[in-house]
């Protein structure tokens, strides 16, 4: 566990692609799970205990079509299976470091340094999609980034649209 926990942080450093994730459905599974624990943790103190599980239950169907209509279209789809552990687990892993600020936003305690550590965590999170995507459809770095912007402007504005925030 430990040499997998150090796998997904070589690829939020750039240092390791999708390509060094073993291939295993078992994996890809724990990840789902972990994902899903992960998100509903950082979703939870917002909303409903409803609402929280549907929320996850969409992200990650949203992202198991991205990655497939992705794979698909780059005529690339045995990478499948590894490329979206990757998306789930570096996701995950960010998202874990996010936990503390997220839940601090909770309480309306969210200062302009816990803002600024969110901040830098979806730069971080988007610059990793971009370094995922690069690999998983062989392409240059700045196409992956542009593909990463796209595809999470898309994600949260279609997370805005079905799950809209009360009050905003």
């Amino acid at each position: 566990m430990r040499a997998l926990l150090r796998l997904f942080f070589n690829i939020c450093l750039l240092r390791q692609a999708p390509q060094d994730i073993p291939y295993s459905k078992t994996l890809l599974q724990l990840l789902v799970l972990i994902y899903a624990v992960v998100a509903f943790l950082a979703l939870a103190p917002h909303e409903h205990f409803l609402k929280t599980a549907v929320e996850v239950w969409v992200e990650i169907m949203v992202t198991f079509a991205f990655v497939w209509g992705l794979l698909a279209t780059a005529n690339k789809t045995a990478r499948y299976t590894q490329v979206l552990c990757a998306f789930l687990g570096t996701d995950a892993l960010i998202s874990f470091f996010a936990l503390p600020a997220l839940a601090s936003s909770a309480t309306g305690s969210l200062d302009a340094g816990l803002v600024s550590v969110l901040f830098i965590l979806m730069v971080w999170h988007w610059v990793v999609c971009g370094h995922i995507i690069r690999h998983a459809v062989s392409q240059a770095f700045p196409f992956g980034l542009g593909v990463a912007f796209l595809y999470n402007l898309g994600f949260y504005q279609l997370m805005e649209w079905l799950f809209p925030v009360a009050g905003a």
